[in-house]
């Protein structure tokens, strides 16, 4: 009789154990991504940037209900979420995808019917330059494979195959992406930020960006542009740019957006022009086609260029360009004929451009053609 009592009260703790356990969880309202560096003592943002070979930690945050008090769910640390699998609320399971930018118009219509560019002025000829409004961007999304954990580690910025980009490594590494994720827990499936989050063709805030650099220096910061569609005439001012925001950049934007996260905020929005008139000038003018510029420009030395350096460019004979200078290049490396450094700019020495489809690229100086050159040094 006494073991058949204590059975019987085994099992009623067992019940009110049960019954106490077993929480009420609802999700309720849409979730979102933060993200941070991982180490970091920095706090979870919707946009990351973090230098190659650290780990960003992506978590979704998720709004409901638990015992009717109203929480955000996540597997983030920090007091003002609950874990909803600590809480013992079932499985979680989570399908997550990349947001990338097509690199040019492929389904819709450019402004421009001899390019697919984006551009939100006039390319080429007599109005060259002229605003016609805000191009609309492209984007799509890619699935991450054998990810369905509500905590995601990224480290890297690598484009899938369908932006047609090639670049060696580790650069390939480099560069900006964006996410978003499926959420499915408590019979409930709701989606973080995403596509839709971009019905004007401009990537809105709330899809969590991350972007890998190189390093600190304006060089390092200018990396982290790799997959950033070229905007002719991207446009907006201090946080607003376009640029800023890695939505998109002409050829003198994204040198300015990586200057001013490198450290020189003073600096704003411009054209080539305009730099060329608001920045020191260090060289030139001089001409190079397919031989060093002439006059000579040294490369190192107390008044030599040097990499950092931003070039502007004069296409010679090239009507449809109607202004004193078209295009603005970085230097980036001292290399001669036989890939050595050989002290002086020309046509092989390795230039940092925006100008095409593939966006940012690292190429030789001499693929610019024939121009006239100047050297400014920004500061």
């Amino acid at each position: 009789m006494r073991l058949f009592l204590a059975v019987v009260c085994l099992a009623l703790v067992g019940i009110a154990t049960v019954a106490r356990g077993a929480p009420d969880c609802r999700l309720r309202g849409r979730p979102w991504l933060e993200a941070k560096v991982a180490g970091a003592t920095t706090p979870l943002e919707r946009a990351v940037d973090a230098r190659l070979g650290e780990t960003i930690e992506v978590f979704v945050v998720a709004p409901g209900f638990l015992d009717g008090r109203a929480v955000q769910f996540s597997e983030a640390p920090g007091r003002r979420h609950v874990s909803w699998r600590a809480a013992g609320c079932g499985p979680m399971t989570v399908a997550w995808r990349r947001i990338e930018p097509r690199m040019l118009h492929t389904t819709t219509r450019g402004p421009d019917p001899k390019t697919k560019l984006y551009a939100n002025a006039v390319l080429f000829g007599p109005h060259h330059g002229k605003w016609i409004g805000f191009d609309r961007i492209e984007y799509f999304e890619t699935p991450i494979p054998d990810q369905r954990e509500p905590r995601l580690q990224v480290r890297d910025a690598r484009p899938s195959a369908a932006t047609g980009l090639r670049r060696p490594p580790p650069r390939d590494r480099l560069g900006t992406l964006r996410l978003a994720a499926t959420v499915s827990a408590g019979g409930v499936t709701l989606s973080t930020p995403g596509l839709e989050a971009a019905p004007d063709g401009q990537i809105g805030p709330s899809v969590l960006r991350y972007s890998f650099r190189s390093g600190d220096d304006f060089l390092g910061w200018l990396s982290s542009f790799y997959n950033v569609p070229y905007l002719f005439g991207s446009a907006g001012r201090g946080a607003r740019s376009q640029a800023e925001r890695y939505v998109g950049a002409d050829c003198a934007d994204i040198l300015v957006a990586a200057l001013r996260r490198s450290g020189l905020h003073h600096l704003e929005y411009s054209s080539v022009g305009e730099l060329v008139d608001a920045l020191p000038q260090v060289a030139g003018p001089s001409v190079m086609n397919g031989a060093p510029a002439e006059p000579a420009i040294a490369i190192g030395g107390s008044r030599g260029a040097r990499p950092g350096d931003l070039i502007a460019l004069d296409y010679i004979g090239v009507d449809e360009l109607p202004g004193a200078w078209d295009h603005i290049v970085a230097l980036v490396e001292d290399r001669g004929p036989d890939g050595k450094p050989d002290g002086q700019l020309g046509p092989d020495d390795l230039v940092a451009d925006s100008g095409s489809s593939d966006g940012l690229t690292l190429a030789p100086l001499g693929d610019q053609g024939q121009v006239r050159l100047e050297v400014l040094r920004p500061q």
